[in-house]
């Protein structure tokens, strides 16, 4: 009999939030300074962010392709993600976390669904030191822009529907799993969204708890 699948994120989840907020404001600052267009620090944190790294990228890459500005500046950003977890490992980790994982895994296929690239997350990964973690790894092009909504969509398609969905960040991974029947599970031990939480199926507020909850599921 299989397993059921229990799918995850990583930011805010397994890895501190920093580890992914910090280069995405580096990512805006090199742009101003490639560009020295200084309107493009608006940008930063925005919800629709990526459509100031479009405006950015055009003026960096005039001649090339939106695939290719895409591709490029996703590159640049996934390369700062994982210099900054490789200068700060031991503060940016959840190691109760992992741990809770690792027993979690005789239960469940465990499963990763980010928007953070398939060229690169290998890489986060072992930089973060959490390979070997996950059964499946599901991840976007880097010639994609980020969508939370696809994502989702294309693993559902590959793997079929998650059991559970446990995260710590973006209401709109959890609206898209909720319409896709998945129980979500929201933690919040990164930071509090009351948003997501009164969305969530559940919620757990340290690993200890989610733990107990997913092995009396």
């Amino acid at each position: 009999m299989e397993k059921p699948i229990l799918a995850t994120n990583i930011d805010g989840f397994l890895i501190k939030h920093n580890a992914f907020i910090e280069p995405h404001k580096a990512w805006f600052d090199k742009a101003i300074k490639l560009t020295g267009d200084k309107t493009l620090e608006k940008w930063k944190g925005k919800k629709d962010y990526f459509r100031g790294v479009d405006l950015a990228m055009e003026k960096i890459m005039p001649k090339a392709s939106s695939k290719e500005r895409t591709t490029q500046a996703r590159e640049w950003y996934q390369e700062s993600v994982i210099d900054y977890i490789k200068s700060e490992n031991s503060k940016l980790i959840y190691h109760e976390v992992v741990d809770s994982l690792k027993k979690l895994k005789q239960k469940f296929t465990l499963a990763l669904i980010t928007v953070n690239t398939k060229e690169y997350i290998n890489d986060i990964l072992d930089a973060a030191h959490l390979t070997g973690i996950y059964d499946i790894i599901y991840a976007t092009p880097s010639s994609e822009k980020p969508d939370k909504s696809k994502i989702f969509q294309g693993f559902t398609k590959k793997y079929g529907k998650p059991k559970y969905y446990v995260a710590a960040r973006s209401k709109e991974a959890f609206e898209e799993c909720l319409r896709l029947g998945t129980l979500c599970i929201y933690v919040s031990w990164d930071e509090f969204n009351p948003e997501i939480a009164e969305i969530a199926n559940d919620q757990a507020k340290n690993p200890r708890e989610l733990e107990a909850k997913l092995i009396a599921a």
